[in-house]
């Protein structure tokens, strides 16, 4: 089998090919068609991200089972030949966090793409409970969007009240995607903060207005907010000094955006306005489920945040990925891999 790995230190990508291994039992054999770039990847490309090692990349997945079958995460059969997409944090279901149903925060979960190797490859293999698959009426492109989709339907499920005005730090694929998502699960006045020029014409371009700040965007509300962060990074205390000065009390922040360095928060504030902050990490299988059924009945609001789709079999040189991964003006670059 064929494989891409990225090297960090030399900022290069390289195909290799390993010896093919004997499908596992109650395992299923999946081969990816379309790779959708994420942030993350963008992380570990332009070096923010450390790696200890060289890594195949790639997480957010659709394309085919080519062998085995089993039951996918909705218990529905899944058999060679069926389109899928995949929950790329296996969970291990036996550790305490595992067992009371918080699959996402998993204290032994397998994270492909990232630590161990993912998408840009001739083949996977996984247990069928981490595979959905997914009706032929779908677009295969699609497929792909379902991931990071589902980590907005987590985060989004965690304010209490869709009638509470509702901003949203960072137009990346996590945030534009939730953008949209928001209107479909019932928020009505929903708005968008970026500050990266090209993204923010890229969003004009398919009719949707941003903020650059967080000030203007709170300027004009009132009630109490619910705000999500999909940034994270090392500016978040300074985004919270702004945050808490603005915002009317009762509001609530959940924050989905990693970062390194500590942070620190007024507690008087905190306190005196009863603000609710809050960290949401991944998602869970019912997460991945809803966000299936929501691009499914909606499938044009998805189509447009793929901002473009390239041909991997087009590219001169495979290197030629480190731009398309690191392309700023992009909401989803999304590979097509055969």
């Amino acid at each position: 089998m064929w494989k891409i790995l990225f090297d960090q230190e030399t900022k290069s990508f390289k195909k290799i090919v390993v010896p093919d291994v004997p499908l596992k039992d109650c395992f299923i054999r999946f081969r990816p068609k379309y790779y959708s770039v994420c942030g993350s990847d963008r992380s570990i490309v332009s070096g923010h991200r450390r790696l200890e090692h060289p890594v195949v990349i790639g997480h957010e997945l659709s394309g085919y089972v080519s062998n085995g079958s089993g039951y996918d995460m909705e218990g529905e059969v899944i058999n060679n030949g069926d389109l899928i997409t995949i929950l790329p944090n296996y969970y291990c279901g036996e550790c305490l966090n595992c067992i009371h149903g918080n699959y996402n925060t998993c204290l032994n979960k397998t994270i492909i793409g990232v630590i161990e190797d993912g998408g840009l490859s001739e083949y996977l293999d996984l247990k069928p409970k981490f595979a959905l698959k997914l009706p032929k009426s779908i677009k295969e492109e699609l497929g792909a969007l379902i991931e990071p989709t589902a980590v907005g339907v987590h985060a989004l499920k965690k304010f209490s009240s869709t009638e509470n005005p509702l901003i949203i730090i960072g137009a990346g694929g996590t945030g534009a995607l939730a953008y949209e998502t928001a209107f479909k699960m019932g928020f009505e006045d929903v708005s968008l903060v970026e500050i990266n020029e090209k993204k923010i014409q890229t969003l004009k371009n398919i009719g949707i207005d941003t903020y650059k700040t967080i000030k203007e965007a709170i300027a004009s509300k009132t009630d109490s907010l619910n705000i999500l962060d999909t940034i994270g990074m090392d500016s978040l205390s300074s985004r919270f000094s702004s945050i808490f000065n603005s915002v009317a009390s009762g509001s609530k922040i959940v924050i989905t955006g990693l970062f390194s360095s500590e942070y620190s928060i007024s507690s008087d504030l905190l306190i005196r306005k009863e603000i609710d902050v809050t960290g949401s990490i991944i998602y869970n299988p019912n997460d991945f489920i809803l966000a299936k059924k929501i691009i499914l009945k909606n499938q044009n609001s998805y189509l447009k945040f793929i901002t473009n789709i390239i041909d991997m079999t087009s590219l001169k040189d495979l290197n030629d990925l480190y731009q398309i991964i690191l392309d700023e003006k992009s909401i989803k670059n999304v590979v097509k891999l055969h």
